[in-house]
């Protein structure tokens, strides 16, 4: 049924040919392309989902600590001598010391407001035992009597709530940080202080972590209930409620196509919720797999134009060649080499055995091309040395841009310094650096994790003198450092301790980077022990980043195969690396 279809391609070499490129250089790259596709767009969706997730749980740090300096600004107020002097004397029988101290608590009241009158619009003092109320804001001061609790401290006095926040009854850009007065031996309540809150404070935080148009970030109760959103959007936060019920921490749910993104304050029952369309974190990863569809199109509808062309091209002379020869060789069979099947019959069957010859010079040849570019290759690290770990670049960024908002432009300083020498480092120097310089690096990369982990992560380095000048592969340390941090010590919730020693044993340095972290079980630790004892060369295996094997490999190439990287680790008890070189040292003109 088919054969007029077979036919031409049994015939001719040509078409064979020419069919062969076509497959060849189109299904790969359609198969390919569709790979890419789905990796390009799987991986920006994560991104987008982590960035996100990042910029709530930097907004609920930010939160957290405005809410704590207000709290703190309540507890100026108890512990000031004004107040506790001044509140016995509200049932003195003295007129005036009645007025003078009513007088020192409105004015302790509107100074305290006035420093911090960019975040508040009032104060409000209840009294309870004195039945008095005070209250104070910038357009409006009073003392009122009342005999009885007045709401909301009604309420917080019946369930005996310490502190708790709730929207303002008529500004929903205010909210009301109560705390109540409670004596101190049986921790019943007295009264309570009342700050009147702007919004207004959490706006700009609030805007740098929703950009989009179409998503929402708003402020909720422990319970899912809105309290605060920062703009108007199509999305309403109260069909959400029932999905953020019971949540701690920080985390993404999704629900009815939306990505829903909560970091939980637990000692203020607040949460920090954004709501973002699934189509929104979808639109860029499918605009890029679109632009990746029409180029792989386009590369197969290329790829099979240049094979076919190709096929044309290289089929032309041959076919005219055997033409030729068929002339030349029609008395003569050709001397064909043996063959254990049936011999062809087309083009290439008569140019076997004027070929074959040559077959074999050219295969001698390109092995031993082969073999000089191999070399050449392995002896090439400049790609390597070249890069920095994304999403360690990435993060320092973001914690840059975290530090930027609560601390010391010194601080900030000291984190760029450091980026920019680790920069500096990797882009001058030579492959073989020293030992002095390679421990520079790895501190100007601690500085950026101390930064990240503070009072959490401790680095030490203790150098034997003498070492300094000691020749020995750049990034070499800083990476091991880096998996220890990464691997080692952030699933670990106690405090972390990293060190680093060095020391002269005979003719070697040895040096030792240990830490406190969760280690591994034996299995994994012996599958590692085995893969650096490996004999075949991993420097290139893999190149999105500096590993472990790297440096052993290096090490060894530059030094030979008796020195390099040892580990020792137990679960739970750490991990301890090893690395031994020898003592050679930079000579003055070197530098």
């Amino acid at each position: 049924m088919f054969r007029w279809l077979v036919l031409p391609f049994r015939r001719s070499i040509r078409n064979k040919l020419m069919l062969s490129m076509v497959l060849i250089a189109a299904v790969p790259v359609m198969v390919v392309t569709l790979l890419a596709m789905e990796n390009v767009r799987k991986s920006m969706e994560y991104e987008i989902i982590q960035s996100n997730r990042s910029r709530l749980i930097w907004v609920g740090q930010y939160l957290d600590e405005r809410l704590q300096r207000l709290n703190n600004l309540i507890y100026s107020i108890l512990y000031s001598p004004g107040y506790v002097e001044n509140i016995e004397k509200l049932d003195s029988d003295s007129l005036g010391q009645q007025f003078a101290a009513q007088t020192s608590l409105m004015d302790l009241l509107t100074s305290t407001l006035y420093s911090e009158i960019d975040s508040l619009s009032g104060i409000e003092l209840y009294t309870m035992t004195k039945h008095k109320l005070f209250y104070v804001s910038n357009l409006q001061f009073s003392i009122t009597n009342t005999d009885t609790i007045p709401e909301p401290w009604k309420k917080m006095f019946d369930n005996r709530i310490d502190v708790q926040i709730i929207n303002h009854p008529s500004q929903p850009d205010r909210f009301y940080l109560m705390r109540t007065i409670n004596r101190f031996e049986d921790r019943s309540k007295q009264g309570g202080i009342l700050l009147d809150v702007k919004w207004g404070m959490m706006q700009n935080v609030l805007d740098m972590a929703n950009p989009e148009k179409e998503s929402l970030v708003y402020i909720a109760d422990g319970n899912g209930n809105p309290l605060y959103a920062h703009r108007t959007s199509a999305i309403d936060p109260a069909s959400f409620v029932h999905v953020l019920q019971g949540v701690s921490g920080a985390g993404v749910v999704k629900h009815g196509g939306h990505y829903v993104f909560y970091s939980a304050l637990e000692s203020w029952h607040l949460l920090v919720v954004k709501i973002i369309p699934e189509s929104q974190i979808n639109e860029s990863a499918n605009t890029t797999g679109r632009y990746g569809l029409v180029i792989g199109l386009a590369s197969v509808l290329v790829s099979a134009c240049v094979a076919i062309l190709i096929a044309l091209q290289t089929s032309k002379p041959i076919v005219k060649l055997a033409k030729s020869m068929q002339k030349l060789n029609v008395m003569k069979p050709a001397n064909l080499p043996e063959h254990h099947g049936k011999p062809r019959i087309d083009e290439i069957g008569m140019l076997e055995s004027k070929f074959y010859s040559m077959t074999e010079r050219l295969r001698d040849h390109i092995t031993t091309e082969y073999v000089l570019n191999l070399q050449k290759r392995t002896a090439q690290l400049k790609a390597l040395q070249a890069q920095i770990n994304p999403h360690f670049l990435h993060n320092t960024l973001q914690m840059i841009g975290g530090m930027a908002l609560s601390k010391s432009p010194h601080d900030i300083y000291q984190v760029i310094r450091a980026l920019s020498d680790m920069f500096r480092y990797i882009v001058r120097e030579s492959d073989l650096s020293t030992l002095d310089k390679e421990l520079s690096h790895v501190r100007n990369f601690m500085v950026i994790q101390e930064q990240r982990f503070p009072q959490k992560l401790r680095f030490e380095i203790d150098a034997e003198p003498g070492l300094a000048s000691c020749k020995i592969p750049k990034l070499t340390l800083q990476p091991i450092v880096e998996n220890a941090v990464q691997y080692g010590l952030e699933p670990q919730i106690d405090h972390w301790h990293v060190r680093i020693t060095c020391r002269k044993s005979a003719e070697n340095v040895i040096i030792t980077i240990q830490d406190n972290g969760v280690g591994m079980p034996p299995d994994q630790l012996s599958a590692l022990q085995k893969r650096l004892e490996a004999n075949h060369d991993p420097v290139w295996e893999n190149e999105e980043r500096i590993g472990l094997r790297n440096v052993n490999a290096r090490i060894k190439m530059h030094f030979g195969p008796q020195y390099g990287v040892w580990i020792e680790s137990r679960k739970d008890a750490g991990t301890k690396v090893t690395i031994t070189i020898p003592d050679i040292k930079e000579r003055r003109d070197e530098r």
